[in-house]
């Protein structure tokens, strides 16, 4: 194993064994030790919050391992697109994907004369990026 490698598989243990920690105190039945119900629900989103970045960095993992595989039943096109894809992602960390992602919106400008539709465009790479995680097509 290589040492970028070992690090990521110590850095997502690290946050499996918190959220084991986290579940523990919770699931023991002792009241959580909070004086205000805010603070519960604020505690409750991050275990939500940490537990859904650990499965979207696996599932961007999984992904990953399997662009460019199997080009005996893929066109030269989409091959070629998921190499980029995967170059894509070798170059971002998790928070510069969901930032990238954000962006993309439509806006409806109405003016006195006519209506204008302003969208960020998704690229090609997107849309199959967004497949490949399951996120349906509008």
């Amino acid at each position: 194993m290589d040492t970028f490698t070992a690090l990521e598989d110590y850095r997502l243990r690290e946050k499996i064994e918190e959220l084991f920690a986290v579940n523990n105190e919770g699931l023991d039945g002792v009241r959580p030790r909070t004086w205000h119900p805010d603070n519960l629900r604020g505690r409750q989103f991050v275990q939500f919050v940490l537990g859904y970045h650990c499965f979207l960095t696996k599932k961007i993992k999984e992904m990953r391992a399997g662009l460019g595989k199997n080009k005996s039943a893929k066109t030269a096109a989409l091959v070629k697109l998921e190499n980029n894809l995967d170059k894509w992602l070798e170059q971002r960390s998790l928070a510069q994907i969901l930032d990238w992602f954000d962006c993309i919106e439509t806006t409806n400008v109405r003016t006195a004369m006519e209506d204008y539709r302003w969208s960020t465009e998704s690229v090609a790479r997107d849309r199959l990026f967004l497949e490949y995680l399951g996120v349906p097509r509008k």
